[in-house]
């Protein structure tokens, strides 16, 4: 089933000290591009979560926003740099006699010294701690992916009816076409048959050249490519894997082909139904542009 690149996901998990958020947002983008969001202290933990993310997403940007809550007594180390202290007070001691100054210096004003006091984090169990994210990462993305999929079915079942009204106006051309040869040879017929009258030219070279010109306007192999590239692109759309650069490029395809059918093919009716054909086109490539 295909998947669209649209979608939101979220996922939470908890042990009796944290509990993660995880949020996925993910919008259409060319190849899979990733923006994570992540507390700092914590940022040893955006590898695994990175790969978790690779591994179930092939494309889209997906921008990933974790919230991390504590909870319980979560014991702090706070460390004094006693020389940078002793520094300290030595310059102030200076200072006050350097100006004839007898005020107090308070405590506040000394634990306001940069670099005085360093609080340390307790120590981490970051096996325990990837778990938990990993845990909320992948609830939040069977979330995302169940979107997906929802938002892929529809899109499968528009690109289907669309392929279907691809097919009948090829169709019609494919009917038109053996008529268009003949009408150009008789055409080309009559108007050589014009200019060439009295002059000495012999028939088999003049229905040569007739054969030449007809050739040049047929559009059989034209019709055989739509044909095989318009059942791969029905192949796609009932797909399980990432097909959405597949049907990017059959859709650059058969436009192609359709585009070489209007400038070959000299009949009006033919040049209508391209004129549909390539709007059914950008119909399609607009909506494979979400596919995954």
């Amino acid at each position: 089933m295909i998947k669209s690149m649209t979608g939101f996901g979220q996922g939470e998990a908890k042990n009796q000290h944290y509990a993660v958020k995880v949020e996925l947002k993910s919008v259409n983008h060319r190849y899979l591009d990733l923006f994570i969001r992540l507390p700092k202290q914590y940022n040893q933990l955006e590898e695994p979560l990175r790969s978790a993310i690779q591994g179930r997403i092939a494309r889209g940007r997906v921008e990933v926003m974790i919230n991390v809550e504590e909870f319980g007594d979560q014991e702090r180390i706070v460390d004094i740099n006693k020389g940078l202290l002793q520094g300290y007070l030595q310059a102030l001691d200076i200072i006050q006699a350097n100006i004839g100054s007898t005020e107090q210096i308070t405590l506040d004003q000394i634990l306001a010294l940069p670099d005085l006091v360093e609080i340390r984090e307790p120590e981490l169990n970051w096996e325990s701690l990837q778990a938990i994210f990993l845990e909320a990462t992948h609830l939040a993305l069977d979330d995302l992916e169940q979107m997906r999929k929802v938002e892929g079915q529809r899109l499968r079942v528009d690109l289907l009816e669309k392929t279907l009204v691809v097919e009948g106006l090829v169709e019609q051309v494919s009917q038109i076409a053996p008529q268009v040869v003949a009408d150009y040879r008789h055409r080309l017929h009559e108007r050589l048959g014009d200019l060439l009258d009295g002059t000495n030219i012999t028939e088999e070279r003049f229905l040569g050249e007739v054969a030449i010109f007809a050739d040049r306007c047929s559009i059989d192999e034209e019709l055989v490519r739509l044909s095989s590239h318009i059942q791969q692109l029905r192949d796609g759309l009932h797909s399980d894997q990432s097909v959405g650069r597949k049907l990017d490029f059959l859709i650059q395809e058969i436009n192609r082909e359709v585009n070489t059918i209007g400038s070959k093919a000299n009949n009006l009716q033919i040049a209508s139904l391209v004129v549909e054909l390539k709007s059914e086109l950008e119909k399609i490539r607009e909506q494979v542009q979400n596919i995954e």
